[in-house]
């Protein structure tokens, strides 16, 4: 008896480790320090030791965040290997309703990865298995449908299916706001999407404030060096430079290149997208 309470102590004192170790990953991820996220999950993998023939939980929540750590890093391929690997021993590891969460939020992950490679028709059908499942284990009032909603209405908007794309942004922005108040850095994610919608649709006032607002919401959420900042400094001087304001869409841009290439690295596919828009501003004049 007493060898089996000191083996549940000891598995307990490791499931508790583990939870710690992912939120702290979770945390440098929120503050755009992917390296060391990505550090803090490969340490998690060795702690959850051997696969075996079917892996335990650990490793699946492992993989799921580290697919997110490395498409914020850019590095797609990998990403897609990490999510791919959850995905084909989550049946087996898991059970019923935990299993349909887990699902939902791997097809999250996978519509978004799509959209990162611009690959919105197979992201869209990612998207769509996400919000089928996740309405099943909860509440279409609930923040994971209204995140699946969003992320949805990001490849709709891609594929130039705007007015779904922006009926889906507001449901979900209304869910954001009841749950979370006015200012919450999700809120300014979705605000600064929309506003590309709008931007989309010729609706360049609405655009342009709608993208001010989603800025100021996340310098004040997340931080002036957030790479978030850098997207929707990059979206502004997109919308600047096709009203022909170029100093103003220059300086947009040299404000994003700034804060990318030292969040993400010169290499990254956001950075690069950002320098190719201040490139071509040098063109149009």
């Amino acid at each position: 008896m007493a060898a089996v309470v000191a083996m549940r102590s000891i598995r307990s004192g490791n499931v508790a480790g583990m939870a710690a170790l992912q939120e702290r990953a979770r945390q440098y991820s929120a503050r755009g320090e992917y390296r060391k996220a990505d550090a803090l999950l490969r340490k998690g993998l060795r702690l959850a030791g051997p696969i075996g023939i079917v892996p335990g939980r650990d490793h699946l929540f492992l993989w799921n965040e580290l697919g997110m750590v490395y498409k914020y890093l850019g590095k797609f391929k990998k990403s897609e290997q990490f999510y791919r690997l959850a995905l084909r021993h989550a049946p087996r590891c898991l059970e019923r309703r935990e299993r349909d969460f887990f699902l939902a939020t791997l097809y999250h992950n996978l519509g978004g990865l799509e959209h990162s490679r611009r690959r919105y028709q197979r992201g869209e059908r990612y998207a769509r298995k996400s919000l089928e499942l996740r309405c099943k284990v909860s509440s279409v009032h609930s923040l994971g449908v209204a995140s699946d909603m969003a992320a949805l209405a990001a490849l709709l908007d891609g594929l130039g299916k705007f007015e779904e794309s922006e009926n889906l942004y507001r449901k979900a922005l209304k869910i954001y706001r009841r749950e979370y108040g006015p200012n919450h850095r999700e809120s300014a994610v979705i605000m600064n999407n929309l506003a590309a919608v709008y931007q989309a649709t010729r609706r360049p006032a609405q655009a342009q404030a709608l993208y001010e607002a989603a800025l100021e919401m996340k310098r004040r959420e997340l931080g002036g060096s957030h790479p978030d900042v850098g997207v929707t400094l990059n979206n502004l001087g997109m919308l600047y430079r096709s009203q022909r304001k170029t100093a103003a869409a220059q300086e947009c841009f040299q404000k994003a290149v700034l804060i990318l290439n030292k969040s993400l690295g010169r290499s990254h596919p956001n950075t690069r997208a950002v320098l190719s828009n201040l490139k071509r501003l040098d063109r149009d004049d």
